[in-house]
């Protein structure tokens, strides 16, 4: 049965001094199967592609995902919104990951900063501001499938797992 799976890739690119990190979306049945389309996408050195973290989306902020070939009654979309700030402590520009559900990306931006106020980073010498807003429907539609959202009191929650897993292929 297809899902999507949110993919962490890594690997190194040309004149790059540290590891490179980017997030894929892929429809498969198995993460196995997306490992195609991840080497195709991968914009760096074709032989350092790895897997860091990966899970199969089937709930998300208080909804069950399902895919379907028809399309949904109402307007809601799954989003996936990258928050990006910095803490005077760390020398790096920080990440946070979040998937919202919401009728637009506007409406999905307030979602995703209003899920941050309570982490123990947030602070006033802690920015963070949107960063990227990426409807999944994209992803989706390239498969003639539609995602649809039910509301839940008991959503599942992102089971991921993580660890580094080479998939990179040998350059010609």
């Amino acid at each position: 049965m297809a899902k999507i799976f949110a993919i962490y890739i890594g690997g190194s690119a040309e004149k790059s001094l540290i590891e490179l990190h980017d997030v894929r979306f892929v429809i498969a049945d198995t993460i196995e199967e997306t490992y195609p389309r991840l080497r195709e996408s991968w914009w760096g050195r074709p032989e350092s592609l790895h897997i860091d973290c990966w899970g199969a989306l089937n709930g998300a902020d208080g909804h069950n995902i399902a895919l379907k070939t028809e399309p949904p009654e109402n307007q809601l979309r799954l989003y996936f919104v990258n928050l990006g700030g910095y803490d005077p402590e760390d020398f790096t520009e920080l990440h946070k990951n979040v998937f919202v559900v919401a009728e637009n990306e506007s409406k999905a931006k307030v979602r995703a900063l209003k899920k941050i106020l309570d982490w123990k980073s947030h602070h006033k010498d802690y920015l963070h501001d949107v960063e990227n807003v990426f409807s999944l429907e994209e992803i989706a539609r390239e498969k003639s499938l539609y995602i649809h959202l039910e509301e839940t009191a008991d959503p599942p929650p992102f089971a991921f797992k993580y660890g580094y897993h080479p998939i990179g292929k040998k350059a010609a």
